[in-house]
């Protein structure tokens, strides 16, 4: 149950963390101030960025297995994505398998690289 509600926090702040830089990302085109080129691009980056530090600190919690401990991470991100994209009627394409093994991987990196920067008692 502790394991649960450890990932729920982490979970938490991944999705709040995108929602927030995302509408602050929306509001900065909406207003002309990025363009369309650096939108799609700040769009893709600040997912992976969040998803990236967020596997950070979950490895750096973790007992052990960071590669693991970040597929589940990333897995349970992609399955909340795909019931959105089933949800808004949202076709899925080459470029969504492709972004979601991208996510799979920085998640996996970021809690093996966490997993290896915690500090040894």
């Amino acid at each position: 149950m502790n394991y649960l509600k450890k990932l729920g926090k982490f979970l938490l702040i991944i999705f709040s963390s995108i929602l927030i830089l995302g509408l602050l990302l929306n509001t900065l085109y909406y207003f002309d101030i990025v363009n369309n080129n650096i939108y799609n691009i700040m769009k893709m980056l600040i997912v992976l960025v969040t998803l990236f530090v967020s596997a950070l600190f979950f490895g750096k919690s973790s007992l052990k297995y960071g590669f693991v401990e970040g597929l589940k991470l990333g897995a349970i991100f992609l399955l909340v994505m795909v019931i959105l994209k089933l949800i808004t009627n949202s076709a899925f394409d080459i470029r969504t398998g492709i972004y979601s093994i991208i996510i799979l991987l920085t998640t996996s990196v970021g809690a093996i690289i966490g997993i290896n920067k915690k500090e040894k008692k």
